[in-house]
């Protein structure tokens, strides 16, 4: 086996491409990592000449991942956060008490890795390991090491106090520099079948797509037209991020996409699918008194707010 460091490039590098490709901002990355701007810029132009292909797309002042740096950015940030883990479980000590939460790969990503940077900062002066386990299988959530699972829709469980978190609420968005080339003025949602629509492919029959949510606003469908379909959600917002289409998203598991400007929310009509994330406890557990401050500081987090023209889909 050849040794890693004749295999990959300099880890300054891979630290600069993660921390820019996360924030799509060479400044924000700079200040993060504790040096210039310039020397972001280097070591991206370094790692781009080493795999002989662009990682970013330059839009003026901003920037994208390219469609092959955003396949190596999904796995350097995995890689890193699984060395990350490894070196907190070995640091922490015994007064450093550890928590396990479980969420699926898009909660884990969008939602919860917020949350848990919020909670941290919240309680500074407390030595909380909290360690993630990630699966888009709803029984593996709620395995017996999981102190804490974020689960859809899961249904009532055996030792497990359930507790919903967010309603699902869905509605139109794309990237400032899609609706700045094709611009939506429409007032009705059929004129959104005008659009490139990004679908989310209905793996498990609960899942909420464009024609379930058009017919929820009694929009016939028989015009229908899908530009793309994709089975993982992550994918999904980053191909409507990159300007490929419109798609349908989430509240509260993208309003940090939102907030950042990396997407636009194109009108006020909004579905209400009738199902929920739920935040679980597992009784059969020890309950801590660090895992219940951190259940019920999950549960008020990100409280339930006011919602614009709602529709939801019959039951």
């Amino acid at each position: 086996m050849k040794s890693l460091r004749h295999r990959l490039p300099t880890l300054t590098s891979l630290m600069a491409f993660e921390a820019a490709g996360r924030t799509l901002n060479f400044t924000q990355a700079a200040q993060e990592l504790h040096v210039s701007q310039a020397a972001i810029s280097k070591q991206i132009k370094y790692l781009e000449a080493y795999l002989c292909f662009k990682l970013f797309e330059r839009h003026g002042r901003r920037v994208s991942l390219s469609l092959r740096g955003e396949q190596l950015h999904h796995k350097v940030s995995a890689s890193f956060n699984y060395l990350a883990d490894a070196v907190d479980e070995q640091r922490a000590s015994d007064t450093t008490t550890s928590v396990t939460v479980s969420a699926n790969t898009a909660m884990s990503h969008y939602w919860l890795s917020n949350a848990i940077n919020e909670f941290h900062r919240a309680h500074s002066t407390r030595a909380i390991h909290i360690r993630v386990i990630t699966s888009d299988n709803t029984r593996d959530l709620f395995s017996e090491e999981v102190n804490i699972a974020i689960a859809y829709d899961p249904g009532a469980r055996i030792n497990w106090t359930m507790n919903p978190l967010f309603a699902e609420e869905m509605f139109p968005i794309a990237s400032a520099d899609y609706l700045h080339k094709h611009p939506f003025t429409g007032d009705t949602p059929a004129e959104l079948m005008d659009h490139k629509l990004l679908d989310f492919e209905r793996i498990e029959p609960n899942w909420i797509n464009w024609k379930i949510w058009f017919d929820a606003l009694s929009v016939d469908t028989d015009k229908l037209k899908i530009s793309s379909g994709f089975n993982n959600y992550i994918m999904l917002i980053d191909a409507a991020k990159r300007g490929q289409g419109v798609t349908l998203g989430t509240r509260y598991l993208i309003d940090s996409k939102l907030q950042e400007g990396q997407l636009i929310r194109l009108s006020d009509f909004s579905v209400l699918s009738g199902r929920s994330y739920w935040l679980a406890l597992n009784e059969a557990k020890p309950i801590t008194k660090d895992t219940l401050l951190f259940f019920e500081w999950l549960k008020s987090y990100q409280p339930l707010k006011g919602t614009d023209t709602l529709t939801s889909i019959p039951q």
